[in-house]
């Protein structure tokens, strides 16, 4: 679990206004940090809508079914652009002739799609553990991520296609250049869109 995670969930949930922004920028973080342990997208977007479903019911805002949609847009937000992040970094590092380990292009592309295949579920099983009025307010939060997933899905496969190819055939190197890039790794491929997050952020948009 990212206590960080959900102390900056907690604290949208509470102080209101910009919540979709400010659940995207802890998604992003969150994601960032996912580098150094074992936690995947799919771990952090749990976690997300049931911390966020936990403060509704505690903090009680005037429009919990807003609130909840408003993190769920934020969620996916946050998840598309590090998707995109994560294309953009597979792409630069294709065409510098130099490419990420198997293990983590393997272990990324099969939590984007795990995300693009679960996301309503995710969504839908943290609603099922609230209590039964929460439940009534926030009826509508199913459709609402339908809706939302099929906005980012496209980013979502895009970049698991990418991190699934060869790394040569990014760049239409021969088999011979292989070798080289095997030798010449970038190292760790969160690390490089956590870095592309901070630093080109807001030119990053879901596609």
């Amino acid at each position: 679990m990212d206590d960080q995670l959900r102390q900056d969930v907690e604290q949208a949930v509470n102080d209101g206004g910009d919540i979709r922004t400010k659940i995207r920028d802890a998604v992003e973080a969150a994601a960032e940090r996912a580098k150094s342990t074992s936690t995947r997208l799919t771990d952090l977007s749990t976690q997300t809508v049931e911390t966020a479903i936990s403060a509704i019911e505690r903090a009680v805002p005037e429009e919990p079914e807003s609130t909840l949609h408003q993190v769920i847009d934020g969620l996916a937000d946050g998840l598309g652009r590090t998707a995109q992040a994560t294309k953009l970094a597979l792409e630069e590092a294709a065409a510098s002739g130099k490419a990420y380990a198997s293990d983590d292009l393997k272990s990324v592309a099969a939590d984007l799609r795990s995300i693009a295949g679960m996301f309503v579920e995710t969504v839908e099983g943290a609603v099922g553990g609230a209590a039964k009025h929460t439940k009534t307010q926030i009826g509508s939060a199913k459709s609402h991520a339908e809706k939302t997933i099929g906005a980012i899905k496209p980013s979502l496969e895009s970049a698991a296609l990418a991190a699934a190819q060869n790394p040569v055939g990014l760049v239409g190197e021969s088999a011979s250049a292989a070798t080289k890039l095997a030798r010449e790794a970038t190292g760790s491929l969160f690390g490089a869109v956590g870095n592309l997050l901070r630093n080109t952020g807001d030119k990053i948009k879901p596609s």
